[in-house]
């Protein structure tokens, strides 16, 4: 059954389906393989199916519900009132006394609640191993990592058990999944969802993100949730505009990174399937400029090598310390690390963010996207176990310092590999262009036609 948002609607108001007939399908392939690794807690079965009925005595108001009958998922770090949150550790469990505004408001739009997903501890990871409930499933080739940390989020929208799935993303969570299972992440620009609920990983610049299968879906999805949270102290004042801003008229100017400058990790058929896709934005009449990537590139380290690991040890440091058996190892020892860092380099790091946002506020005026590789390579669950630290950076080379330079990005399908496992690729741009590289976003994969 296909559940994406653009098939439910129609079928919905056809009365080829009723959201319940939904419900029950989702409900009976939760157990099935490819679901394996994908939940850490599902919802009461008898509580999705009586608000998939309340919504079929609903179809009705189905105009004034925008996410009418749509079933979601929920990454583990987020709050559900009612639920358990363990981020991926069953010693730090709680369960929310509140729902997170953006998923309050996906229910109140009509959605149904399913289940919490799998993810890399604490949100602490690219690659999707990291967690003691299992990894989620690859569903293209389970020799390989879902990506990471929102794995289950973006396996429950490939294997068709969510038709939109709650990520979160701090340093690429809500893209590299993506790029590995085949579907559509869309991060919104820090501070278009409220961060209130969460388990955070960064706090400066932590963003729940969007899984779906279509670009389009995740940017209607995205327009109903995105708003200014008053009881959010990182909710912007001045966010009114960033849903409706229109591409502009003329032909868009899209940059990419020098030749030179990309990096594939001497894969050479990620780096033809690169190129493939440029090739294909050029037949779009889409010019590619290729631009100096060192400027984004030059605060990638921050991430998990530099001080804003710091606020990791902020969120959960002292839970750790209290249960010194608690933790996966290397997610320990990234957090409690952090440690090493002062005050003075956390200062640093902030100069240095400022001055780069400042160096590329010309690129910015001259460029309406960037395009880049979401992953330059794909890594085995064999490759991430030989070396966990080197793939996990590796994995954020193209995504890292999205946010803290307060981009948006969507992530969507470019090819498939020869080991079957997909390769995507990423448009980024400033907030407020967010419908920009959804149009972008939908007319590449028109053109890509990835199966």
């Amino acid at each position: 059954m296909d559940i994406s948002p653009r098939h439910l609607r129609a079928a919905y108001r056809n009365g080829a389906l009723k959201p319940s007939d939904v419900a029950a399908h989702v409900l009976s392939r939760l157990t099935d393989a490819d679901q394996s690794g994908v939940w850490i807690s599902t919802a009461e079965p008898e509580n999705v199916m009586a608000a998939a009925r309340a919504l079929d005595a609903r179809i009705g108001e189905i105009d004034g519900l925008p996410l009418y009958g749509l079933v979601f998922s929920v990454k583990d770090c987020i709050d559900v009132a009612g639920e358990q949150t363990t981020s991926a550790c069953p010693e730090f469990a709680y369960v929310a006394k509140d729902t997170s505004p953006a998923v309050a408001d996906a229910i109140a739009a009509g959605a149904i609640y399913v289940g919490k997903t799998n993810m890399d501890q604490f949100a602490t990871g690219l690659v999707g191993v990291r967690s003691p409930y299992g990894i989620a499933r690859n569903p293209h080739n389970p020799d390989y990592i879902p990506g990471g940390s929102s794995s289950g989020a973006a396996v429950s929208v490939a294997t068709g058990t969510s038709s939109f799935a709650f990520g979160t993303d701090t340093g690429g969570s809500g893209r590299v999944p993506a790029s590995y299972c085949g579907v559509t992440g869309f991060k919104p620009a820090p501070g278009a969802f409220s961060q209130r609920g969460m388990v955070y990983a960064c706090r400066s610049f932590d963003t729940i993100s969007l899984y779906t299968r279509y670009p389009g879906d995740g940017y209607d999805v995205y327009r109903v949730l995105a708003r200014r949270d008053p009881e959010d102290c990182f909710s912007p004042e001045n966010f009114a505009g960033w849903t409706e801003q229109a591409s502009p008229a003329r032909p868009l100017k899209i940059a990419t990174p020098r030749v030179d400058q990309l990096e594939f990790f001497g894969n050479p058929e990620t780096e033809r399937l690169f190129a493939d896709a440029l090739h294909r934005l050029r037949q779009l009449d889409l010019p590619i400029a290729p631009v100096d990537f060192a400027p984004f590139t030059s605060i990638n380290d921050l991430m998990f090598f530099g001080p804003f690991l710091a606020e990791r040890d902020v969120s959960v440091g002292a839970f750790l310390d209290a249960h010194p058996d608690a933790g996966v190892k290397i997610v320990r020892d990234l957090v409690l690390g952090s440690r090493k860092f002062s005050a003075a380099d956390a200062y640093r790091a902030f100069y240095e963010v400022k001055d780069v946002q400042r160096r590329l506020r010309d690129f910015w005026d001259a460029h309406d996207a960037l395009v880049v590789p979401t992953v330059g390579t794909i890594l085995s669950i064999e490759d991430v176990a030989r070396d966990p630290l080197t793939a996990n950076f590796n994995n954020g080379y193209y995504t890292n310092y999205a946010n803290p330079l307060g981009l948006a990005a969507i992530a969507v399908p470019n090819a498939i590999t020869s080991a079957g496992v997909p390769y995507g690729v990423t448009f980024l741009a400033p907030a407020g262009r967010e419908r920009l590289l959804a149009d972008l976003a939908c007319a590449f994969t028109a053109a890509a036609a990835v199966p």
